[in-house]
């Protein structure tokens, strides 16, 4: 059996770094939650690329803040835009096609809700909007790694047909 690796994939708030390893992730909207795959980085990277290619910068709109989730985290809610929602249920379907496993399938698909978690000095202000102009390929539980998060790719957003 090949070995699995688990990902997400999340949406520039705060710049990340190619090859870094994270304790905790920056500011971000995670775009899709974890899930597992039999693909390498760069066969996953290699997948979705045509996709973040095709899409144009993002604007974050952080309307309300709630505490989500059973850990009940702090959470900046950002409004669900046409092309967000594209997003979503376009890179949804081709991680589908793709036969991955989702940790937590009622938080994917139509049941993603887009949000900011807050940092201990850092949050998107309610009334705020950001432009996401990347995403990010994370992976996490990476052998030698402990439970780091190490961003495999960067996925420029810029609308290229």
């Amino acid at each position: 059996m090949p070995p699995r690796h688990l990902y997400l994939l999340t949406l520039e708030v705060i710049p990340l770094k190619v090859g870094e390893a994270y304790d905790e992730l920056p500011l971000h909207c995670t775009l899709m939650h974890r899930f597992w795959s039999s693909l390498s980085p760069e066969e996953l990277t290699a997948a979705v690329h045509d996709l973040f290619d095709g899409t144009p910068p993002l604007t974050l709109n952080a309307y309300e803040c709630k505490l989500l989730g059973p850990k009940q985290v702090a959470v900046s809610l950002l409004e669900l835009t046409k092309e967000l929602d594209a997003l979503n249920m376009r890179l949804y379907e081709l991680l589908n096609q793709l036969t991955v496993e989702y940790t937590a399938p009622e938080w994917v698909g139509k049941g993603h809700v887009f949000h900011v978690t807050e940092r201990e000095n850092a949050r998107l202000e309610i009334g705020s909007k950001h432009v996401s102009k990347a995403a990010y390929l994370i992976e996490v539980e990476v052998p030698g790694y402990g439970h780091k998060r190490v961003v495999r790719a960067r996925f420029e957003l810029n609308g290229r047909v």
